[in-house]
């Protein structure tokens, strides 16, 4: 499943601080949030953050590693009066092809976030490497293994949160969940059917018409087998949003009362327009605000809401 991270605490970020302590003590006490309360209604969406082993790694005039930390100071900042549950990050996390230095910079990246007291759930994304990942990131007790995927459960008051893994090969754009993985998911969405479902891929689903699916300059860039997931999530009333990333776009869909949520890109944009950020989710009893938080504080996107009713 996804690795978790748990938060790294004020104290056991001071014993391993290199220079114990004048540079350490004198951190700021909003970066050790671990000490206000937690809200277990809030979720922090993040996709496609695309971090390099090297910091100073531009594309189309995007340096992925300033804008991720600025994402991540901006998070932090907001958890002075409470905490979110938990940082969800769906995949991508790497520049292309998952090689280890990037896990170890993207490690590096992920400090700010845990030392506010943040635990964060990681999913796989195209331009990840599932070997590299593991051998980078330390394993997670919990993990319920589907063969050769990492799936993962996450319960919480109001909604379930079921995180998938449709990376098909690494620095290949479409995506593939698999029969194994499909299955898991219909066992554990029947399982939980008292409780609403939120489900979590990398990929946007292949929304081609069938004439453009003929086309073969019309190649898949989505989930290759979306049919085979819709059919599992659609006739299962408890299911009420699918949230994706890999377009780096930030839009929202109703599908007969399924929505379909875009998460942004905290890096680059493949056309001019879309924000880049990052998504704050509010659960409700009967919905979820999405409300987004564009790096551009000028973007006239910033500041949205969604505020989405479940069916």
């Amino acid at each position: 499943m996804p690795i978790t991270l748990p938060p790294i605490s004020r104290r056991r970020f001071l014993t391993r601080s290199a220079a114990v302590s004048a540079a350490a003590l004198a951190l700021p006490r909003m970066t050790f949030a671990a000490d206000a309360p937690t809200d277990p209604h809030r979720f922090i969406l993040v996709s496609d953050i695309h971090i390099d082993a090297n910091r100073d790694m531009a594309k189309s005039n995007t340096n992925p590693w300033n804008n991720f930390r600025q994402a991540s100071d901006e998070i932090v900042a907001t958890c002075a009066g409470a905490r979110p549950a938990a940082v969800l990050i769906n995949g991508d996390l790497t520049h292309h092809q998952g090689n280890p230095e990037d896990y170890a910079t993207v490690i590096d990246a992920f400090e700010p976030l845990r030392r506010g007291g943040l635990t964060l759930h990681l999913a796989m994304g195209n331009h990840d490497d599932r070997g590299n990942f593991f051998r980078a990131m330390p394993a997670d007790a919990r993990r319920r293994n589907v063969p050769e995927r990492q799936v993962f459960l996450l319960e919480s008051p109001r909604a379930n949160f079921l995180v998938l893994d449709s990376l098909r090969e690494v620095a290949e754009t479409p995506g593939f969940l698999g029969p194994a993985q499909l299955a898991w998911l219909a066992k554990t969405l029947d399982a939980h059917a008292d409780k609403p479902a939120l489900v979590f891929v990398h990929h946007d689903p292949d929304q081609r018409t069938d004439e453009e699916k003929k086309d073969p300059k019309k190649k898949v860039s989505g989930l290759i087998d979306t049919k085979s997931f819709l059919d599992v999530i659609v006739p299962r009333k408890q299911v009420k949003a699918f949230i994706f990333g890999h377009t780096h776009e930030w839009r929202h869909e109703d599908h007969d009362g399924l929505h379909y949520v875009n998460l942004p890109t905290t890096a680059w944009l493949f056309k001019e327009g879309p924000p880049r950020g990052w998504v704050d989710l509010e659960l409700a009893e009967k919905g979820g605000t999405f409300t987004l938080h564009s790096l551009d504080p000028k973007h006239p996107q910033h500041g949205q809401k969604l505020e989405l009713s479940w069916r």
